[in-house]
């Protein structure tokens, strides 16, 4: 890739940013850059990005990049250099820098999880954190149409759903660690016309929100470029980047499945398999708009969310989990209990069992995740057993559910909510 190549990678990016809405168009002289916080491992993916939104930025496009590096701890001298790299190229571009060194192993061994989802969880606070200091509402990351692709087909493998079927798309909210989002952001893969980028862009409630009570979003400026172009274009550049050699290690899946089952398929199956495993996200993508569109008709159709006061108490006012309280209070606030009461949520039964099976579970799973019992033990399968016991009989329940909710059927009301409370 020639200097003039390289200047046509930059365009492809700002080409992507166009089409996917990802940030605001093109500023006049007046208008005020819009806050981005720039993920930046030091990897080839994440230089890339910062040096091509650096260059936009100084052809037009209205940003205001602040770069974020979190040392996860984990590789001790490696991980050292590559926060000196990351530290020196913000330097280098001018842009100010926010860094955080964690003990992954020790969070892992706190939360009793395993590393990835350790490290995962840590990420995820690290960059709500970022975001909020740099007072942004958007934080990109180096995610690449293989990184897509890849996913895609991991996630196959595990046996995912739609929504495993559109990771990785070009935008979506940034959860917080201990919450999955009942759904993500949709965007029309280019804007309507005589409407701006912010008017095709919709999402529900988030429980990651920014300065101002915004919600954060994830969005991926390099989702239509390749990994090679990539390397391509730092190497006409003369940039150099850090390799993190655990991304070799055969340990793990993701990697065997990058150097050895991808290969495989391309020589054995399809030589285009990439493309079509994008194709393939894509078209998931579109469908779980459209799954979404009827999740939200049918639950303002059929839910409703209540309040029980605590026997002998008059009715309180559901308070959020508040920062400084204790663990225990946290925990009561999320599972939906207030100091003097409880929140619910009441399902019509006759009409829910009307719905398709899978909508029955999507209104299931939202009710759960609505009253902070998370969905990571929200399985298939257990939503499939609890829906089929709460209609089974006129009278049921309870059903557990997971974060110390159950579920319970009285003829033409389901009620979703802690559990030993209002299931008398």
């Amino acid at each position: 890739m020639n200097r003039q190549s390289a200047s046509d990678f930059i365009a492809r990016v700002g080409a992507c940013i166009r089409a996917h809405g990802l940030l605001a168009p093109e500023a006049g002289a007046h208008d005020k850059p819009e806050p981005v916080v720039v993920g930046v491992s030091g990897g080839a993916d994440s230089v890339a990005l910062v040096l091509a939104l650096h260059d936009l930025g100084r052809s037009g496009l209205a940003v205001a990049l602040t770069v974020a590096h979190l040392h996860h701890g984990l590789r001790e001298t490696t991980a050292d250099e590559d926060q000196s790299f990351v530290e020196n190229l913000a330097k280098r571009l001018g842009l100010p820098c926010i860094t955080q060194r964690l003990d992954v192993l020790a969070l892992a061994a706190r939360d009793s999880v395993g590393v990835e989802e350790a490290a995962r969880n840590a990420r995820r606070r690290f960059l709500i954190d970022a975001a909020r200091r740099a007072g942004a509402r958007k934080v990109a990351l180096g995610h690449t149409a293989d990184d897509r692709a890849e996913t895609v087909l991991f996630n196959v493998l595990r046996g995912t759903g739609l929504e495993g079927l559109a990771a990785l798309g070009p935008r979506a909210l940034l959860p917080s660690p201990s919450t999955k989002l009942a759904r993500r952001v949709s965007a029309p893969a280019a804007p309507k016309r005589g409407a701006s980028p912010a008017a095709n862009f919709t999402h529900s409630p988030s429980p990651t929100e920014g300065r101002g009570g915004e919600a954060i979003e994830i969005i991926r400026p390099l989702v239509d470029l390749s990994r090679a172009e990539v390397r391509a274009f730092l190497e006409a550049r003369g940039q150099a980047w850090r390799e993190d050699e655990t991304n070799e290690d055969p340990a793990f899946a993701r990697n065997r499945l990058r150097r050895e089952v991808l290969p495989l398929l391309r020589e054995a199956a399809n030589p285009k398999v990439d493309t079509a495993l994008l194709r393939l996200a894509d078209q998931a993508s579109d469908a779980a708009d459209v799954l979404a569109d009827a999740l939200d008709a049918a639950w303002r159709a059929l839910a409703r969310e209540v309040f029980e006061p605590a026997a002998g108490a008059a009715a309180g006012v559901p308070h959020p989990a508040l920062p400084g309280r204790a663990n225990a209070d946290e925990n009561s606030a999320r599972r939906g209990e207030t100091r003097r009461g409880t929140r619910a949520i009441v399902i019509d039964a006759d009409d829910f069992a009307l719905l398709r099976p899978w909508l029955q579970g999507a209104i299931l799973r939202r009710a759960v995740e609505r009253l902070g019992g998370g969905l990571k033990h929200m399985s298939a399968e257990r939503t499939r057993a609890a829906v089929e016991a709460l209609l089974s009989k006129s009278v049921a329940g309870p059903v557990e559910l997971p974060g110390g909710l159950s579920a319970t059927r009285r003829r033409r009301a389901i009620r979703i909510g802690p559990r030993g409370a209002g299931n008398r």
